[in-house]
């Protein structure tokens, strides 16, 4: 009877460990994934986006200019606003964490240049490249945010350093 007892013990320990163990390389493949996300993720923002800001006294003297009787016509008026915007690169991405939407899609939070607070959806991978689909809450003004986030025309082609990205270890 002891015996049954003991092997009966020893089973649910190796079950046990052997479990674990199965439960641990998911855990560490998860996190794997999580880590290639975040990279891929830096380098599409870094070669894809912009971030720019606009001078709010110049804007200002021209929506009065655009708003008062007989003043600049609206072409006119997006052409200066368009001509006051102040470039800056994108120098460094820090992921601060994940959470998961009702739908079950994946949003990566992140800080661009350590001000702007951005956060990426992933909902689809595509079926040609079998990468993430990101979308982007670019261009909206959000409270915080010095800087607003503008799509290129042509995207570079260029990796952004991993010095330059600060990886999020937590999990979702």
């Amino acid at each position: 009877m002891k015996k049954r007892l003991w092997l009966g013990v020893l089973v649910v320990i190796i079950l046990g460990g052997i479990g674990g163990k199965m439960h641990m390389d998911k855990r560490e493949e998860d996190l794997q994934e999580l880590l290639e996300i975040q990279k891929d993720l830096a380098n599409y923002m870094y070669n894809n986006y912009r971030l720019y800001k606009r001078d709010p006294k110049k804007q200002e003297e021209i929506v009065e200019e655009y708003q008062k009787e007989g003043g600049i016509t609206t072409e006119e008026y997006l052409e200066r606003m368009l001509s006051i915007r102040e470039y800056t690169d994108i120098e460094k991405i820090e992921f601060t964490g994940y959470t998961v939407s009702p739908m079950n899609f994946l949003k990566v939070h992140f800080l661009i240049n350590d001000s702007n607070k951005q956060i990426a959806t992933l909902g689809v991978k595509s079926a040609e490249t079998d990468k993430w689909i990101y979308d982007i809450d670019s261009g909206k003004s959000k409270p915080g945010n010095k800087y607003y986030l503008e799509e290129l025309e042509y995207p570079n082609r260029n990796q952004l350093s991993e010095i330059k990205i600060v990886f999020y270890n937590g999990g979702i």
